[in-house]
């Protein structure tokens, strides 16, 4: 199992409140329970034959996401199989923290920070209004960021800049020293800037219901029992 997915699938599901990952030997099960979503498969696979053990794990209420260095070949994969892929394609990103930019927040901007156990939440105030934020979950050496947002009214400022580079000396301050996250297609470019590299594509897909029986004792929990 590769072990940058192990611990950023720990650091995700710790930012939102989830019970730890279910290991196995191809997959790492994490319990959501949100309509459409109770629970979702992380692996990571570029070989066909991993795929096709992965596909039959799906069903119409558990997600499937495949870290991979051949994320369109995977996504076609996926969808010959049956199950239905979605369209953007996330990237799974790292980066040395003592090299993480930290820009000072602009004149009129307040910073806030508030540490809750392993967790590390972070917002720009703007004359008392939410205008950025972000948090991050501080594992071992890592801290994974999650949920970096700037309000549309006080975008193209630097504000996410901003918000990572603070996070960042918070998780150094606490022993961290890799920083990383699960980034959009749109995310890309803000980080890519700051300095943090693609380590995989995430193609994430859904089950058609169909996909075929499941075996082994993941089959159990993933029928709930």
């Amino acid at each position: 199992m590769d072990d940058l997915l192990r611990r950023w699938v720990d650091g995700w599901r710790r930012c939102r409140g989830l019970e730890p990952a279910i290991e196995y030997d191809d997959a790492f099960a994490v319990v959501l329970r949100l309509p459409g979503r109770d629970r979702e498969l992380f692996a990571r696979a570029d070989d066909p034959a991993v795929v096709d053990q992965l596909v039959a794990q799906a069903a119409e209420d558990v997600w499937l996401t495949v870290t991979t260095q051949h994320g369109d070949e995977i996504a076609r994969r996926l969808r010959a199989a049956g199950l239905q892929t979605f369209a953007e394609q996330k990237v799974l990103m790292s980066i040395d923290l003592a090299d993480h930019p930290q820009p000072d927040p602009p004149t009129s901007y307040e910073l806030t920070t508030e540490t809750d156990g392993s967790l590390e939440h972070l917002r720009l105030l703007h004359h008392g209004e939410v205008a950025a934020r972000g948090m991050a979950a501080i594992v071992d050496n890592d801290a994974v960021m999650h949920d970096i947002h700037t309000d549309p009214a006080h975008r193209r400022r630097g504000l996410g800049s901003v918000v990572m580079g603070a996070l960042s000396r918070r998780a150094i301050a606490r022993g961290a020293r890799t920083g990383l996250l699960m980034a959009t297609t749109e995310g890309v470019h803000l980080y890519t800037k700051l300095g943090w590299l693609p380590e995989a594509t995430m193609v994430t897909a859904t089950g058609s219901g169909g996909a075929g029986p499941v075996g082994g004792d993941l089959g159990a929990v993933l029928a709930g029992r």
